[in-house]
């Protein structure tokens, strides 16, 4: 009897044990249950305040962007308002040179036809009085043949006045290198989390307004004495077109045997320095005076 109740007090006071064992698992289970929902409750809770705060800092970086953005494009609007006004105004500078050249390759072709007629007139005058003194109807018919044939005239080629100006009216109708402003991004090409974008584009906007101005334009008349013949006129007109600066050459003639050269350049280029550089025509400057050049030059055509 004492055998088997001693035999049974072990097996009970395990099952009690694993009983005790097996609640304070289960309350333990609980315990650590509501401790993770309480940890992730308070982790969501910081994850919305945070995304608040990110969100309302990406907002202010965005709106500083905007508006860098809205000045920018305000300096690129006047920048293009100004550039389009000085090209409109070189444009019809030009036209004014364009007309004075025509018009004075006109009047050059003018004089040419009438030196030809002329030298015509007198070629027929002087057949007519060897024809008029001969008495024999057979020789005088005979001679009569022979009369002197009108000279022909047609429109001269004006292929380098014609690519002068297409070179000129090139230049001004190439528009000038585009300012680019970056955007101000990381170094992935995303948004920096501060604002600090919006002050860089500013800074590009504010380096865009102080951008350094083109030389401007500025009209010279150079009147040459000493030029005789056309092709000299043509190889003067031609040099000075190449004189760096220079940017439209146009010829007149003027009212005592002078040819007056209207000169287009950059305001900071001294074409009194520059003309007597001119190769073959021994060029001085003679006088100077404000927008006026009067220079004293050798035809190298006359020698001949």
């Amino acid at each position: 009897m004492n055998e088997t109740v001693g035999a049974r007090l072990p097996n009970r006071f395990m099952a009690d044990l694993t009983q005790a064992m097996r609640s304070t698992a289960e309350t333990a289970r609980q315990a650590t249950v509501i401790q993770c929902q309480a940890d992730a409750k308070a982790y969501t809770e910081q994850l919305h305040s945070r995304t608040d705060d990110e969100a309302a800092s990406l907002r202010k970086a965005a709106e500083a962007d905007v508006s860098a953005i809205r000045d920018w494009s305000k300096a690129e609007m006047e920048r293009i308002r100004v550039e389009t006004e000085q090209r409109i105004a070189r444009r019809r500078e030009l036209l004014e040179q364009e007309l004075q050249e025509y018009n004075a390759a006109i009047e050059l072709e003018i004089e040419r036809v009438q030196k030809r007629v002329s030298a015509f007139e007198g070629e027929v005058a002087q057949f007519f009085e060897q024809l008029l003194q001969e008495a024999d109807p057979t020789v005088f018919a005979s001679m009569a043949s022979q009369m002197p044939d009108p000279p022909a005239f047609s429109v001269r080629e004006r292929s380098g006045v014609t690519a002068d100006l297409r070179a000129r009216r090139e230049q001004i109708m190439r528009p000038a290198a585009t300012m680019t402003v970056e955007s101000p991004t990381g170094a992935n090409g995303t948004q920096p989390a501060n604002a600090g974008g919006g002050e860089v584009a500013a800074a590009q906007v504010a380096t865009a307004k102080s951008a350094p101005k083109a030389p401007t334009i500025e009209s010279t008349q150079v009147v040459v004495v000493g030029l005789v013949s056309v092709a000299s006129i043509a190889s003067f007109k031609r040099q000075l077109g190449r004189l760096p600066g220079v940017k439209s050459v146009g010829v007149s003639s003027g009212p005592d045997g002078e040819f007056i050269f209207t000169v287009g350049h950059n305001s900071d280029t001294s074409l009194s320095s520059l003309i007597p550089t001119l190769p073959a025509f021994q060029a001085r400057v003679v006088s100077e005076r404000e927008g006026v050049l009067s220079v004293s030059a050798h035809d190298p055509e006359a020698e001949g």
